[in-house]
């Protein structure tokens, strides 16, 4: 009697074990979700569209998604086209939410930008307006998903934002289209140099353009060539300003006071604008000048600067009819 006792434990501990799975996928039945549920998200990879979204910190531009580029996939998941899908979602057939991917669910939250679009934090987060650095929104009319960065966003800024199309069978979500998006802001338009100025009246070194032809073309909105050509002359498109190093306030009121090309400045040891002396009696210690063809700056030194004097100048290339489109130098120069 005592070892059908134990036997019947044994079988009683067995059978438990095999309910204590909590995975949906591994249910005998459906769970039907609440209206206040967030329905579990059926893993399914070829149902994802990932996107790299990198926004440059003085471009802080929407970029958007269109959704008739990926038709198929609403076809394929969804058994629609984009218009029946986006039809779908004024009778409840269809919904629109955001993915929780640390908590693997779906999240019916309330909008929090429009009729069709949520703020996130720092966290990656669902928020309101105040604390949002990114939103993403649903544009109906236009049929895509629009991505945003607020001005409050700092460089580093990395997050990631998930939000799909459902079927809604009264039982669950597991037919859907997610779109994934990796969101970094970045500081493309500064370009950190360190090099050495070698002894001599008047030495220098140079930074060629053409070695920062993807940072000049994505700021500035031209081509190279006519970069260089707008940095030949004065009067041209593109101007460059001085910058101060640690209140970032730029200096576009002095004259040019270099020579050569005209485009450049003499500068004191605290980077103030100034003219030139060969004997260091204005202060000038450094220059930073355009090359005369427009292809490279130059940063050098007076005969009268001391050797083993390190400085720390910082200057913008910007077009005069739109300083948001600007390319910055921050430069370290050692005198040999």
């Amino acid at each position: 009697m005592k070892k059908n006792f134990i036997y019947a434990l044994i079988a009683c501990f067995t059978l438990s074990l095999t309910a204590c799975s909590t995975d949906p996928e591994d249910a005998t039945s459906k769970h039907v979700y609440g209206e206040n549920e967030n329905p579990y998200l059926k893993t399914n990879a070829d149902t994802v569209v990932s996107t790299k979204a990198e926004f440059p910190i003085n471009r802080l531009e929407a970029k958007t998604i269109k959704l008739i580029d990926y038709a198929e996939k609403f076809h394929t998941y969804l058994g629609m086209t984009v218009d029946e899908t986006l039809s779908a979602l004024s009778n409840g057939s269809v919904v629109f939410y955001p993915i929780n991917i640390s908590k693997n669910c779906w999240n019916k939250t309330t909008p929090t930008k429009g009729a069709n679009g949520w703020y996130y934090n720092t966290a990656g987060g669902i928020c309101e307006a105040n604390s949002g650095i990114a939103s993403i929104e649903l544009n109906i009319t236009n049929k895509e998903l629009v991505l945003n960065v607020e001005e409050t966003a700092l460089v580093g800024t990395a997050i990631s934002m998930n939000v799909g199309f459902a079927i809604d069978n009264g039982t669950d979500f597991d037919d859907y289209i997610r779109f994934t998006f990796d969101v970094t802001v970045t500081d493309p338009g500064r370009i950190v140099v360190a090099n050495t100025i070698p002894a001599g009246d008047y030495s220098a070194f140079s930074i060629e353009f053409a070695d920062y032809q993807d940072v000049i073309e994505s700021c500035l909105d031209m081509t190279l060539s006519e970069f260089i050509a707008a940095c030949k002359e004065p009067e041209g498109p593109v101007a460059l300003y001085m910058v101060d190093g640690e209140s970032g306030e730029w200096d576009t009121t002095s004259d040019y006071t270099a020579g050569g090309s005209g485009i450049g400045y003499w500068l004191t040891a605290n980077y103030k604008v100034t003219n030139w002396s060969d004997d260091g009696s204005t202060g000038s210690v450094l220059f930073v000048e355009t090359q005369e063809d427009g292809d490279m700056v130059n940063i050098g030194r007076n005969p009268a600067s001391t050797s083993g004097s390190v400085f720390n100048v910082n200057f913008v290339y910007a077009l005069k009819v739109d300083n948001s489109k600007f390319v910055e130098f921050i430069v370290k120069a050692t005198l040999e």
